[in-house]
């Protein structure tokens, strides 16, 4: 896995332990323990990572290694921008605005061809009502390179229980509870009869988190924000 890692521009902290390489949401937490400590150079330095990793690949991927570039993590660059912003001041919202619209255009992807028949496209689902929601999800349908006989092994005791099952649907939702950073709760699946929850029952992709569409609503507020103070009210409408 050492031949994996996407180089960074600037140096960066990873969450300890076994890891070699940054994870998205977890670091705006970091972030929050430096804004604390007064490391203002070493947050303004995790911001332009995760602005290098937007312009490179055209979003944030879970983590900086090239089998993670199929899949995001929770939207908190809006909120690391807010961080950086109370220490140097709102004009960072204008410069970092392009990379705020690329990461908004990566979890909208295909919205504009949803209809009342094809509601569900990529990380966007459009409501009965015509309003347009977000769900976890991955590019991809194989087992996960990091857990690739654990996941072999969850896809085929799922296709075992239920027949209307295929292994692709189980990579799937397993690919997009990583996604959700909430790898594995029982949020993601179905309890049995008993009340009983087995991984081999997860169906992430059907649920629209509150979490998730929170995050987004908060980035569309922040770009509107980056609109007006780069003098530009009709794009913030």
């Amino acid at each position: 896995l050492s031949g994996t890692l996407i180089p960074l521009p600037n140096p960066y902290i990873i969450p300890g332990g076994r890891f070699r390489e940054i994870y998205y949401w977890d670091s705006y937490f970091t972030m929050l323990g430096l804004q604390v400590d007064g490391e203002v150079e070493t947050i303004q330095n995790m911001v332009d990572n995760f602005s290098f990793l937007i312009n490179e690949f055209g979003f944030i991927p879970n983590g900086n290694r090239t089998y993670y570039l199929s899949r995001s993590q929770p939207p908190f660059y809006a909120l690391m921008l807010d961080v950086l912003a109370e220490e140097k001041g709102d004009s960072i919202y204008a410069e970092y605005l392009p990379e705020l619209e690329k990461e908004y255009q990566f979890w909208m992807k295909g919205a504009q061809n949803l209809s009342e028949n094809d509601s569900v496209v990529n990380r966007v689902v459009r409501m009965p009502d015509g309003s347009i929601l977000n769900r976890y999800y991955d590019d991809n349908n194989t087992p996960r390179p990091e857990s690739y006989r654990e996941d072999i092994k969850t896809a085929e005791e799922a296709v075992a229980t239920n027949e209307d099952l295929t292994e692709e649907e189980v990579y799937r939702n397993l690919r997009a509870a990583a996604e959700s950073g909430w790898d594995f709760s029982s949020r993601w699946i179905k309890p049995d009869a008993s009340g009983n929850f087995n991984l081999s029952a997860i169906h992430t992709t059907d649920i629209l988190p509150v979490d998730l569409n929170s995050l987004l609503y908060h980035l569309e507020k922040t770009i509107a924000k980056a609109y007006l103070i780069s003098e530009n009210p009709d794009n913030a409408r």
